[in-house]
């Protein structure tokens, strides 16, 4: 009898000491790379992995994600992630996560937008073009708040240069989108990062790194009631744009 992937995919991630930050906190990196793991375990489930598409030339690119965290867990503690796909277009294909502490009380959110790329001429494919449908959950959306698109940043007072290695690559053969975070994080001022804990992160990942290339991480402060930023990642030295971010963060007690 054949084996039927779940509509909601659940697992539980322990928080290594190499997971916290130098505050004691589950860092964001770790939390977005627990969520690409459920996200890519789900889809194995499906059928419908990246190693699955690559033999017939397609995969899944995310374009799009916000991450909102009430609380932070800390080393020894274990993230409970469900996701689900829900909602889709002609191109565009969500997923949304719920994360939760031991106890099951709800830490963060996220949602997440991906879009299907012909990986012989890197172009969007329609959805159709998958070998089966892709099941859509009929549930209550994880956050009211849906990812959207971002203005790119006209001004900067922090700057990082870095430069893509091995390490940093994707199966895609691209820099993998955990890293554009650390690096959009690296920007942050160090009395921020020591005296406030990181509430939202909205990100649109608008281009491609590769090895070997050189990138110019910057930000700037904006006006809200908790410090926040607007941080912009390019290719240098053609400052070819690869991601726009947002951060909101809360101070400490």
């Amino acid at each position: 009898m054949e084996r039927q992937a779940p509509p909601i995919w659940s697992d539980a991630y322990p928080v290594r000491s190499y997971d916290v930050d130098a505050r004691g906190l589950l860092g964001m990196a770790s939390i977005c790379n627990f969520m690409q793991d459920a996200a890519g375990c789900h889809a194995h489930a499906l059928d419908l992995s990246v190693e699955q598409l690559h033999p017939i030339h397609l995969t899944w690119v995310l374009v799009r994600m916000r991450v909102e965290m009430d609380r932070h867990l800390r080393w020894q503690d274990r993230l409970h992630i469900e996701t689900w796909p829900s909602y889709q277009d002609k191109l565009f294909s969500h997923r949304d996560f719920i994360l939760r502490d031991d106890a099951g009380k709800i830490v963060g959110r996220s949602v997440t937008v991906w879009v299907l790329m012909d990986l012989q001429s890197w172009r969007p494919q329609r959805l159709s073009a998958l070998p089966h449908p892709l099941p859509i959950t009929e549930r209550p959306r994880a956050m009211a708040t849906l990812p959207d698109k971002i203005d790119p940043l006209k001004a900067f007072t922090n700057e990082q240069l870095f430069r893509v290695g091995d390490g940093d690559l994707d199966r895609n053969g691209h820099v993998n989108n955990v890293r554009y975070i650390e690096w959009a994080l690296e920007t942050v001022p160090l009395p921020i990062l020591n005296t406030c804990r990181l509430d939202t992160l909205e990100i649109n990942f608008t281009g491609e790194a590769l090895h070997g290339e050189s990138i110019r991480a910057v930000s700037q402060p904006w006006d809200a009631p908790q410090p926040s930023f607007q941080h912009g990642i390019s290719r240098q030295p053609a400052g070819t744009e690869l991601a726009r971010a947002r951060t909101q963060w809360r101070r400490m007690d």
